[in-house]
């Protein structure tokens, strides 16, 4: 039973740095596309997430190392190091992305700030100041924001479009449909755009419960071209729509 045991431990960390690998790959990525610069105005952020992803799996390559010996030594508390290292490895990412994210966000606004000092008639600044605060949890900020720049704004579809989303991180679904609609209404030309506020219009029906008309406009938005993700569409399937 002994030996089966130690098997299955042994088994199970030379599993480990392969799932970690993966997560590596996960994590850089969310580096890459989800998060800018960290710290330094200007910073080349790609950059950050090619050396995390290098040394990262650099690291789970590593942790072979202390589970070949515990196998030949037959040692099981050498396996200890692999374990609490993989864990702290794992808790540092997550912690970088987090606190990385956010100072990203905190440089556009304050970007966007200066910006709007400058030319306090463009209201592009004062979207993306919105859309920082939105992204880093300040919804009702980025409202208000929204809010602002729609009395300046020469394409007020955009932005009643990106305050919809702004109401559904705020989880009030009504307000954001009506947005959605007004968006629909105002810029109808613009195939592309029309989908998308679809699109996002079926998504803040189905978090206020309203599955048939969330269904009804992703399908609107799928006959436009829409690539509707894939996770909703299941969602959208588990309440019998979409099958």
């Amino acid at each position: 039973m002994e030996k089966v045991l130690r098997i299955i431990i042994i088994v199970f960390f030379l599993i480990l740095p392969a799932v970690l690998l993966y997560f590596v790959g996960v994590f850089a990525n969310l580096m890459r596309w989800k998060t800018g610069s960290p710290l330094v105005p200007g910073y080349n952020w790609m950059r950050w997430s090619h050396l995390y992803l290098i040394l990262g799996s650099l690291f789970c390559l590593l942790l072979y190392i202390p589970v070949v010996i515990s196998f030949v030594k037959r040692r099981l508390k050498i396996l200890l190091i692999p374990f609490f290292t993989s864990i702290a490895f794992i808790i540092f990412s997550i912690a970088f992305i987090i606190i990385s994210r956010s100072a990203y966000y905190e440089q556009i606004i304050k970007k966007c700030d200066e910006d709007i000092k400058n030319n306090p008639s463009d209201s592009i600044p004062l979207e993306g100041k919105a859309t920082a605060y939105d992204k880093i949890g300040k919804h009702e900020k980025a409202i208000e924001l929204f809010t602002e720049a729609l009395k300046i704004t020469t394409n007020p579809a955009y932005v009643i479009h990106d305050r919809g989303l702004a109401y559904v991180n705020c989880r009030e679904y009504d307000k954001a449909i009506q947005d959605f609609t007004k968006a629909i209404e105002m810029d109808s030309n613009k195939k592309d755009f029309i989908a998308q506020c679809y699109n996002d219009r079926g998504v803040a029906y189905f978090y206020s419960g309203q599955y048939d008309k969330s269904w009804q406009d992703v399908k609107t938005a799928i006959e436009m071209g829409y690539k509707v993700n894939p996770g909703f569409l299941s969602a959208l399937e588990s309440k019998g729509f979409g099958k």
